[in-house]
Protein backbone atom coordinates (compact mmCIF):
# COMPACT_ATOMS: atom_id res chain seq x y z
CA UNK A 1 0.00 0.00 0.00
CA UNK A 2 0.95 3.48 -0.73
CA UNK A 3 0.84 6.84 1.30
CA UNK A 4 1.12 9.63 -1.41
CA UNK A 5 2.06 12.20 0.93
CA UNK A 6 5.57 12.35 2.28
CA UNK A 7 6.53 9.95 5.17
CA UNK A 8 3.17 9.46 6.28
CA UNK A 9 2.00 5.99 6.11
CA UNK A 10 -1.49 5.01 5.22
CA UNK A 11 -2.11 3.66 8.54
CA UNK A 12 -0.76 6.76 10.14
CA UNK A 13 -3.62 8.89 8.15
CA UNK A 14 -6.11 6.84 8.66
CA UNK A 15 -5.53 6.85 12.57
CA UNK A 16 -5.76 11.06 12.26
CA UNK A 17 -9.09 10.54 10.68
CA UNK A 18 -11.07 8.05 12.06
CA UNK A 19 -12.83 9.15 15.30
CA UNK A 20 -16.31 9.08 16.24
CA UNK A 21 -19.18 7.38 14.28
CA UNK A 22 -17.73 6.45 11.37
CA UNK A 23 -19.51 4.48 8.36
CA UNK A 24 -17.40 2.74 5.64
CA UNK A 25 -19.29 2.37 2.56
CA UNK A 26 -17.54 0.03 -0.03
CA UNK A 27 -18.66 1.40 -3.65
CA UNK A 28 -17.85 -0.79 -7.41
CA UNK A 29 -18.97 -3.54 -9.34
CA UNK A 30 -18.30 -6.72 -8.27
CA UNK A 31 -18.59 -8.17 -11.81
CA UNK A 32 -16.08 -6.12 -12.96
CA UNK A 33 -13.09 -7.65 -12.05
CA UNK A 34 -11.01 -5.49 -9.90
CA UNK A 35 -13.87 -2.55 -9.43
CA UNK A 36 -15.41 -5.26 -6.83
CA UNK A 37 -12.50 -3.67 -4.30
CA UNK A 38 -14.90 -1.59 -2.22
CA UNK A 39 -16.97 -4.35 -2.01
CA UNK A 40 -14.69 -6.50 -0.18
CA UNK A 41 -13.50 -4.71 1.93
CA UNK A 42 -17.11 -3.73 3.21
CA UNK A 43 -17.95 -7.25 3.08
CA UNK A 44 -14.18 -8.43 5.00
CA UNK A 45 -15.19 -4.88 7.35
CA UNK A 46 -18.90 -6.38 7.61
CA UNK A 47 -20.10 -6.65 11.61
CA UNK A 48 -16.71 -5.08 12.85
CA UNK A 49 -17.74 -2.89 15.79
CA UNK A 50 -17.45 0.57 15.79
CA UNK A 51 -18.04 0.80 12.36
CA UNK A 52 -21.55 1.24 10.21
CA UNK A 53 -20.47 -0.94 6.93
CA UNK A 54 -22.67 -0.56 3.82
CA UNK A 55 -21.98 -2.19 0.50
CA UNK A 56 -23.32 0.31 -1.68
CA UNK A 57 -22.30 -1.25 -5.02
CA UNK A 58 -22.74 0.64 -8.09
CA UNK A 59 -25.43 2.82 -6.28
CA UNK A 60 -23.85 4.98 -3.59
CA UNK A 61 -26.20 7.78 -4.13
CA UNK A 62 -28.56 5.05 -3.36
CA UNK A 63 -27.84 4.80 0.27
CA UNK A 64 -27.75 8.30 1.04
CA UNK A 65 -30.30 8.17 3.61
CA UNK A 66 -29.06 5.49 5.76
CA UNK A 67 -25.50 7.01 5.80
CA UNK A 68 -26.66 10.45 6.82
CA UNK A 69 -29.77 8.62 9.26
CA UNK A 70 -25.98 7.08 11.09
CA UNK A 71 -25.59 10.72 12.00
CA UNK A 72 -21.70 10.33 11.24
CA UNK A 73 -18.28 12.05 11.85
CA UNK A 74 -16.63 10.64 9.32
CA UNK A 75 -17.57 8.48 6.04
CA UNK A 76 -14.90 6.17 4.13
CA UNK A 77 -15.84 5.75 0.34
CA UNK A 78 -13.23 2.38 -0.74
CA UNK A 79 -13.17 2.16 -4.52
CA UNK A 80 -10.75 1.08 -7.35
CA UNK A 81 -9.17 4.11 -8.80
CA UNK A 82 -6.83 5.15 -11.29
CA UNK A 83 -3.34 6.28 -9.26
CA UNK A 84 -0.88 5.29 -11.68
CA UNK A 85 0.80 3.52 -9.05
CA UNK A 86 1.68 -0.66 -8.57
CA UNK A 87 -1.48 -2.86 -8.41
CA UNK A 88 -3.50 -2.97 -5.39
CA UNK A 89 -1.63 -0.13 -4.53
CA UNK A 90 -3.88 2.10 -1.73
CA UNK A 91 -4.49 5.56 -1.34
CA UNK A 92 -6.33 8.16 0.32
CA UNK A 93 -7.62 10.87 -1.56
CA UNK A 94 -9.51 13.82 -0.30
CA UNK A 95 -13.00 14.12 -2.26
CA UNK A 96 -11.28 17.43 -4.45
CA UNK A 97 -8.36 14.86 -6.06
CA UNK A 98 -11.89 12.89 -7.85
CA UNK A 99 -12.06 14.79 -10.42
CA UNK A 100 -9.11 13.57 -12.68
CA UNK A 101 -9.17 10.23 -11.30
CA UNK A 102 -12.30 8.71 -10.71
CA UNK A 103 -13.59 5.58 -12.19
CA UNK A 104 -16.98 6.33 -13.82
CA UNK A 105 -18.40 2.15 -13.76
CA UNK A 106 -21.19 4.14 -10.85
CA UNK A 107 -23.99 5.52 -11.45
CA UNK A 108 -23.35 9.43 -10.20
CA UNK A 109 -19.72 10.36 -9.14
CA UNK A 110 -18.72 10.12 -6.03
CA UNK A 111 -17.46 13.66 -5.96
CA UNK A 112 -21.88 14.29 -5.99
CA UNK A 113 -21.98 12.23 -3.24
CA UNK A 114 -19.61 13.25 -0.80
CA UNK A 115 -20.43 16.68 -1.44
CA UNK A 116 -24.04 15.85 -0.86
CA UNK A 117 -22.82 13.87 2.45
CA UNK A 118 -20.50 17.21 3.69
CA UNK A 119 -23.39 19.53 3.49
CA UNK A 120 -25.82 17.11 4.67
CA UNK A 121 -24.43 15.88 7.87
CA UNK A 122 -20.80 17.93 7.83
CA UNK A 123 -18.86 14.87 8.14
CA UNK A 124 -15.23 14.15 7.26
CA UNK A 125 -15.55 12.64 4.11
CA UNK A 126 -12.84 10.86 1.96
CA UNK A 127 -11.64 7.67 -0.66
CA UNK A 128 -9.76 4.99 0.18
CA UNK A 129 -8.56 4.36 -3.29
CA UNK A 130 -6.87 0.84 -4.73
CA UNK A 131 -5.35 0.47 -7.63
CA UNK A 132 -7.14 -1.90 -10.06
CA UNK A 133 -5.30 -4.47 -12.75
CA UNK A 134 -8.32 -5.20 -15.14
CA UNK A 135 -12.30 -3.54 -15.09
CA UNK A 136 -13.70 -5.60 -17.49
CA UNK A 137 -17.38 -7.09 -17.28
CA UNK A 138 -16.52 -10.90 -16.15
CA UNK A 139 -12.94 -10.64 -15.02
CA UNK A 140 -12.07 -12.23 -11.82
CA UNK A 141 -10.50 -9.96 -9.25
CA UNK A 142 -6.75 -9.48 -9.31
CA UNK A 143 -4.41 -11.29 -6.83
CA UNK A 144 -2.83 -7.59 -5.78
CA UNK A 145 -6.85 -6.54 -5.78
CA UNK A 146 -7.67 -9.15 -3.50
CA UNK A 147 -4.99 -8.74 -0.67
CA UNK A 148 -5.16 -5.11 -0.58
CA UNK A 149 -9.20 -5.75 0.06
CA UNK A 150 -8.47 -7.68 2.89
CA UNK A 151 -5.54 -5.48 4.20
CA UNK A 152 -7.24 -2.74 3.99
CA UNK A 153 -10.46 -4.29 6.29
CA UNK A 154 -7.59 -5.70 8.63
CA UNK A 155 -6.44 -2.54 9.32
CA UNK A 156 -9.68 -0.61 9.71
CA UNK A 157 -11.21 -2.90 11.89
CA UNK A 158 -8.20 -2.67 13.73
CA UNK A 159 -8.02 1.05 14.06
CA UNK A 160 -12.47 1.45 14.78
CA UNK A 161 -10.66 -1.05 18.38
CA UNK A 162 -11.37 -4.73 17.12
CA UNK A 163 -8.15 -6.90 17.63
CA UNK A 164 -7.60 -8.18 14.49
CA UNK A 165 -8.28 -12.32 14.43
CA UNK A 166 -5.93 -14.63 13.60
Amino acid sequence: MMAPRGSTTLAEMLSARLSGKIVVVGVGNPLRGDDAAGCLVAEALGGAPGVTVISAEEVPESYLGPITAARPDVVVLVDAVELGAAPGSAALLEMEELASREVSTHRAPLGLVAEFLRRETGTDVFLLAIQPVRLDFGDPVSPEVEESAASLALLLRALVGEAIPC
